[in-house]
């Protein structure tokens, strides 16, 4: 059974194995998200596009995100984030960004063994997935140090506000 709750702009699958956080919780942390993202954000397209789209969040297990991991992305392990996104012009026609998927037990696991709260790395999950939907990738150098240093802008905001 999914729980699932809605606004105008979101949509959010909590998988009952993975419910770590409240719904409202994590409709607060999406919304802190979209604010500071967009704040950030030099591009104006990709500003009006974050304000003005809507987007589904689902909250699984590892096996759920290694199933999709390996169906799309042909990589049979779990992870911590997964995004899955429309191309830009899709994106505006239907003001829809995509999909985030975060595996609740793996950013568990991620936490220890960063020493930091779990809050945390749900947040900075979330802001990873909506970079990531954004067109924000970190598959080289240069491109990393433009995501990593957004992200970790956005995620000091929210642990500060």
């Amino acid at each position: 059974m999914n729980k699932r709750t809605t606004n105008k702009t979101i949509e959010i699958v909590i998988r009952p194995s993975s419910k770590i956080r409240s719904r409202q919780w994590w409709s607060k942390q999406l919304k802190k998200s979209k604010k500071l993202i967009s704040k950030y954000l030099n591009n104006s397209t990709k500003r009006n596009l974050i304000r003005n789209s809507s987007l589904t969040l689902l909250l699984t297990n590892n096996k759920e995100i290694q199933n999709l991991n390996k169906r799309f992305r042909n990589i049979n392990r779990s992870t911590d984030v997964l995004s899955f996104h429309l191309n830009k012009k899709e994106q505006l026609k239907k003001k829809y960004l995509g999909d985030i998927v975060i595996a609740t037990e793996f950013a568990k696991k991620q936490a220890i063994k960063k020493r930091i709260p779990l809050e945390t790395e749900l947040q900075m999950l979330l802001i990873h997935g909506y970079l990531h939907l954004l067109g924000y990738d970190h598959k080289l150098i240069k491109q990393a140090k433009t995501m990593f240093s957004l992200q970790n802008k956005i995620l000091l905001m929210m642990l500060t506000k």
